[in-house]
This record gives C-alpha cells, sequence and structure tokens, in this order.
C-alpha cells in the first residue's frame, strides 16, 4: 500500500458557465521514504494537487488515497503534517496555546516543548502568534507540521520568508526528518532550495500546464538519488518496509472536544468587543418597564425577546464567526489536520449554547426584579432548557451558512436573516396568502415558537410532540447541510 495514490485525477474549476481545466489525467504514487519535490511554473496546479492530495479539494474524476484511505476521512491524517502557503494563524492567541491544541488532534503528538525547540520559538511560547514576524511564523508554521510526530510531510514553499539562520535550521531539521524515514512531499521555486534538494530528493515531478503536456502526460519525473543517502544513514533498526504505512491509532474525541472548546472560550474571552454586543442585548428587557409591561403581561415579550437574542447569537454571531476563520484561511489548515468536522463544530455549537445559557439566565433575572415576572423554579428550568434544545437546530444552521455564504457577504446576509426569522416564525401576523401561511407552518422556526410558547403556557397548539419530532427533523437536514458544506471546494 502507498502513502499517496492518485489514479486518472482531473481537476476542474467552475465559474458560472465556463470551465477551467487545471489538472488532466493525473497518476502518482509516493511510497514510503521518498522524498519528492513538486515544481512547474505558477497556475499550473501545484497547489491544486497538494490541496487534492490532503482532501482541501475534491477530484472531478478519478480516485485519490492518502495513507490507504480517502483523504476527505479525517483518520487518513492522523500521521500528516502540512505546511501550507496560504493560510494564518488565528488572532487572539498564543504561540504555546495554539500548539497546544494541534496536539489535541494526533494520538502519539511531541511534548509542546520539544516542538518549541526544534523550530527555535521557546522565548516566543508566550508570544500572540500574529504578532510574530514573517520569519517566526514560517517557523511556527512548520512546528505545527511537527506537532502530530509524522510519516508524511506536506511541504508548500516551506522556506519562504525565512532569513538566513531560520533557512539553514529548516534544512537542518528536514535531514533530520530523512533519517528517521519520514516521507516528504515539497513544493517549491526557491532557486536556493535545489543546493540541499540535489543531495536529499530522491525524485522530482514536474507539472506541466495542459496545453503544453508532452505525451507521455501532464506529469513528467526525474530520478534525482536512486539510493538515498539520508535514508542509508538511517540505524538499521528504524529502517521499515516501502510499503509499510504507520499503525492506524483511534483519535480520543473527548479530549479533542475539549481542547478545542477551551480554544473557543479563549477566543471569545479575548473578543470582548463580540461578547460586549451579545450581552448588550439583554439590556432591552429594562426598557420594557417603560413600556408599562409588569408581571404576567411582560412574561410572552420577555419570551419573543430571549428567541430574538438567541438567534442573533446562534446565526448571526456564529456563522459570522465561521466566514471571519475562512477569509483569515485558519479553516483551511485545520481541515489538514485530522480534526474530525463534528467535534469543530460540536466545540462552536457549545460555545455558542454557553453564551445562550447566560444570556437566558441574565433575561430572566432582569425580568424578575425590573419587571416583576413570577416564575417557579420548575416552570423558569423548563423554558430555559426548552430555549437552549430548541435553538441547536438554528446553530447548525448558522454554521453551514457561514460555510456557504460568500465570506465579504456573510455580514450583511446574515444580519438581514434576523428580520426575515420573526416571519417564519408565525409571530408577526402578515396579511398574505393562505398558501404562505401554510407554508410558515412547515418552517422549523415556527415549531421552535411553538415549543417555547407550550413550556410557559401561552397560547401554544397543544401538538409538543410534532413540534419536537419536526426540530430534530431539522437537526438532521442542518446537520448534513452544515457537513456538505464544510467539505465543498468553496469553504477553502
Amino acid at each position: 500500500m502507498n502513502i499517496i495514490e492518485l489514479k486518472q485525477v482531473s481537476k476542474v474549476f467552475r465559474k458560472g458557465f465556463q470551465q477551467n481545466p487545471i489538472l488532466q489525467d493525473i497518476n502518482l504514487i509516493v511510497q514510503k521514504g521518498e522524498f519528492v519535490v513538486l515544481r512547474g511554473e505558477n497556475g499550473v496546479g501545484k497547489t491544486t494537487l497538494l490541496n487534492l492530495i490532503l482532501g482541501l479539494l475534491k477530484p472531478s474524476s478519478g480516485e485519490v488515497q492518502l495513507m490507504g484511505l480517502s483523504p476527505q476521512n479525517a483518520n487518513s491524517k492522523i500521521h500528516v503534517g502540512v505546511v501550507l502557503q496560504d493560510t494564518q494563524v488565528p488572532r487572539n492567541v498564543k504561540v504555546k496555546e495554539l500548539v497546544e491544541m494541534l496536539k489535541s488532534y494526533y494520538p502519539n503528538p511531541l511534548s509542546t516543548e520539544e516542538i518549541l525547540n526544534t523550530v527555535k520559538l521557546k522565548e516566543q511560547e508566550s508570544a500572540w502568534a500574529t504578532d510574530l514576524s514573517g520569519g517566526q511564523k514560517q517557523r511556527l508554521y512548520f512546528a505545527l507540521a511537527l506537532v502530530g510526530n509524522p510519516e508524511l510531510l506536506v511541504l508548500d514553499e516551506p522556506t519562504r520568508n525565512l532569513d538566513e539562520k531560520g533557512y539553514e535550521e529548516f534544512w537542518e531539521q528536514i535531514k533530520l526528518s530523512r533519517q528517521r524515514g519520514i516521507t516528504i512531499l515539497m513544493v517549491t521555486n526557491n532557486k536556493a532550495d535545489w543546493d540541499e534538494l540535489n543531495t536529499l530528493a530522491t525524485r522530482c515531478v514536474t507539472i506541466h500546464k495542459i496545453t503544453e503536456s508532452p505525451p507521455e502526460g501532464q506529469l513528467t519525473q526525474e530520478l534525482i538519488n536512486l539510493k538515498d543517502k539520508a535514508l542509508e544513514d538511517q540505524p538499521e533498526n528504524t529502517r521499515e518496509a516501502d510499503n509499510f504505512l504507520p499503525e492506524t491509532y483511534s483519535q480520543n474525541i473527548q479530549r479533542i472536544f475539549q481542547q478545542q472548546f477551551w480554544f473557543e472560550i479563549l477566543q471569545l474571552l479575548r473578543t470582548p468587543v463580540f461578547l460586549i454586543a451579545t450581552l448588550a442585548l439583554v439590556g432591552f428587557v429594562p426598557l420594557l418597564k417603560l413600556q408599562g409591561l409588569k408581571g404576567e403581561g411582560a412574561t410572552e415579550t420577555v419570551v419573543y425577546l430571549s428567541g430574538i437574542i438567541l438567534f442573533t447569537i446562534v446565526i448571526d454571531r456564529l456563522g459570522k464567526r465561521i466566514a471571519v476563520e475562512r477569509s483569515e484561511k485558519w479553516l483551511k489548515l485545520l481541515r489538514a489536520t485530522p480534526l474530525p468536522p463534528a467535534v469543530y463544530m460540536a466545540a462552536k455549537i457549545a460555545t455558542s449554547l454557553l453564551i445562550c445559557t447566560v444570556s437566558l439566565l441574565l433575561i430572566f433575572g432582569l425580568g424578575s426584579w425590573q419587571l416583576e415576572m413570577r416564575m417557579d423554579l420548575t416552570q423558569g428550568l423548563a423554558l430555559i432548557s426548552s430555549l437552549i434544545l430548541g435553538i441547536i437546530p438554528f446553530a447548525i444552521l448558522g454554521i453551514a451558512l457561514g460555510y456557504l455564504l460568500n465570506p465579504k457577504s456573510a455580514d450583511s446576509i446574515l444580519s438581514l436573516s434576523l428580520i426575515v426569522i420573526p416571519v417564519a416564525c408565525g409571530s408577526i401576523p402578515l396579511p398574505v396568502p393562505q398558501i404562505v401561511q401554510d407554508l410558515i407552518a412547515f418552517s422549523p422556526f415556527y415549531h421552535f415558537r411553538q415549543l417555547i410558547l407550550s413550556a410557559v403556557n401561552l397560547n401554544h397548539d397543544n401538538h409538543l410532540i410534532l413540534h419536537l419530532l419536526w426540530l430534530l427533523w431539522a437537526c438532521g437536514a442542518f446537520g448534513l447541510l452544515a457537513a456538505w458544506s464544510y467539505q465543498r471546494d468553496r469553504t477553502v
């Protein structure tokens, strides 16, 4: 079995009615212990080919396998380390925190201290990742590629922005990786790299433009070192057969979720403007007192206000957060790791639900104090539970919208959605045809409203089980939409 295998792979990008073929009938095999260099002119498809291998893009035709699995399977990347050309580190996170988070994705990671010492970033471990210089950021990307103790390194222009010292240290690490038998696939257009590659690489693969391809195909290959000196120097007891693949480990999903959830909380706490803007919506509750609302008469209004605030958190705010991660290219790096998509989404949903819970406690606390709402403990818990459970499918929808919408237009579209939601809930009566009213009754937003009204025994239709089943169905439908939108090409 091969480390990387592509069979008759083609990739066509579509924009409107236009088609732009980039790769055509590509066949490529990379075996354990090889050091393959990928080169070609700008725009011929080198990065596209790497994205196909890593599962960031899907082929238009043909088959791609990574470690014997589909690259869309997160387990295929458990033994893979990646340096991508077009990515950024997230804001409001420190170097050590970033390394610790990515470590949790792998079953057999290196220690944080070892990783940071390897790339000479130990002194910067408490620095903000975004404040690093260009060369230091490139070292950090290489550190993130090493965290999982990889058997395969995929490197896209890894030497760019490196200063002279960083350049020398990078190649020292590559030599050590070769001695350990790590397989390497590297893209570079840096001519200075070839002094090292001529002694370390085993094979050079050139990608040609489709219109300029030679008779043998779009890929041509040249053997550089038939006998790899780096592998000859490797101790006998560490050598493995060329067709050996690393042992498959099971991921610790609970540990990954805990680390990802803590990372989301850190991001939230370190973005005070977002947090304050969200919780400031609770400030509308005391204003209701000025409208003369008091006692039981205020309950229904406060419940409606609670619903609007929750929708703002899980659709508007969460969707925008996803769009920001896409525009910053942080999501692209995450998708190149073995982070399971379901765990990534679950951590974001859990964070949003935590904000929703805090908001609800503040809303009903202010309501009891300022509006003299009278609600016993059982009824209060039932209402909060209904609101939190009922909003889950819409949190999944918020994630899906964050992936589906263009990051540049997500802000305005998601904000406009908050105007449509009250209508979809049926809470604003409009002079519309009966067929439109019937369609509203099929909306999951409508069933959410009925669930909440039944929790406080207000003007509901006594079909609680139906509303719960409809929201459960919406969870599944929105979940499939979110999974599809996460994997599609336009996400990256």
